[in-house]
């Protein structure tokens, strides 16, 4: 018998906005069914679609959840989880995003269906329940960006 292994890629990006970092609250329902990590702090991402690179994928996501348009920079995080029910491997990355130009938090619309609030943080314990691959993604944003104004990072205990 044949064991054939899935795998499915996540695109995510940090996205800054006048010195700070957008941050989303996900919604406990998502299209009529619990969602993922119901209440948690996350930032806009998705599923990278058939024939879509992994930073095409960012900036669709980023358009669809926040309604921004971002430049992709360098990626930040990658992690990867093998999910024994579904048979498949999830990969993460996580893409640093920059504001196009003219742009800024006037534009910012989310897709209530799917997050029910946003912050702009410069401190990662402005919020509670941030996502775990946050405290990650956040100290490689500040060694990237080492010398500007960049969000605090220390885990909660």
């Amino acid at each position: 018998m044949e064991n054939k292994q899935n795998f499915k890629l996540i695109a995510h990006a940090l996205v800054k906005v006048s010195d700070k970092y957008l941050l989303i609250k996900r919604t406990p329902i998502k299209r009529g069914k619990p969602n993922s990590l119901p209440e948690y702090w996350d930032i806009p991402g998705g599923m990278v679609e058939e024939g879509e690179t992994p930073s095409i994928a960012a900036i669709r996501e980023t358009k669809e959840e926040v309604n921004l348009d971002v430049t992709i920079g360098p990626i930040l995080h990658e992690d990867s989880n093998y999910d024994e029910s579904k048979g498949t491997v999830f990969t993460r990355i996580v893409y640093q995003a920059e504001l196009v130009d003219g742009q800024n938090e006037k534009d910012i619309i989310l897709q209530e269906d799917e997050h029910s609030e946003y912050r702009l943080v410069s401190d990662i314990n402005e919020v509670d329940k941030p996502v775990d691959y946050l405290y990650d993604t956040i100290d490689h944003a500040n060694t990237y960006n080492s010398g500007s104004k960049v969000l605090k990072m220390t885990r909660k205990k």
